[in-house]
């Protein structure tokens, strides 16, 4: 039999600007927690104070802090996505893979710049049952792959390069929010995630297809 999982989902969703503005000072309270103290001491009732509103009007929006944290997540995929679709309507453009990567990278990289420690704290302090996964991450990954595939060479398979390229990306810049958030503002770093990613995409033929 398994067990029953927390709801992670909004009560309801605020409509009026003052119920919007409650909200918000919710997630950036639980933000706030989150990132200073840990996932153990994010409670509702150190939220609901941090935000400066009752734990009643916390309850009337979120069921619990797993609700509250899936919102924050939310928030935060809307945002990396908004501005991956940006990047990629300007890719085709680019002169060059090296390019391309150059407009991707650094999107991605100022992206974590804006609040390292909250990049940190969900991938980090976060129990893995509670994170949040992008339904669209396959489509948004089909649209990298699309938009990439000209400049690749030697590439067999396309679609799984995508999938190893997107994986390797993630991991290291999460693993550098975290470990070294100072060389997000090196450009030597987004120099050498692209190095890496561009020898990847751009290889030589192998011997035996000549």
């Amino acid at each position: 039999m398994s067990k029953s999982r927390s709801p992670v989902k909004p009560r309801k969703i605020p409509a009026q600007a003052r119920s919007r503005a409650t909200v918000d000072a919710i997630v950036q309270a639980a933000a706030y927690i989150l990132t200073r103290d840990g996932w153990q001491a994010l409670t509702t009732n150190a939220i609901a104070e941090r935000a400066g509103v009752n734990i009643g009007s916390l309850y009337q929006f979120f069921p619990n802090k797993e609700a509250v944290i899936a919102e924050l997540q939310r928030r935060h995929a809307v945002a990396t996505h908004s501005d991956l679709l940006n990047a990629l309507e300007l890719v085709p453009h680019q002169a060059s893979l090296r390019e391309a990567l150059t407009l991707l990278v650094e999107m991605i990289v100022s992206e974590h710049r804006i609040a390292p420690a909250v990049h940190k704290a969900i991938h980090e302090e976060l129990p893995r049952t509670v994170r949040h996964m992008a339904e669209d991450t396959d489509q948004l990954r089909r649209q990298f792959a699309e938009v990439l595939m000209p400049f690749m060479k030697n590439v067999p398979d396309p679609a799984l390069s995508i999938y190893l390229m997107s994986v390797s990306a993630h991991a290291i810049i999460h693993t550098v929010t975290a470990d070294r958030p100072d060389l997000l503002g090196s450009p030597g770093f987004v120099a050498e995630v692209v190095t890496l990613l561009e020898n990847y995409l751009s290889r030589e033929p192998r011997p035996d297809a000549i």
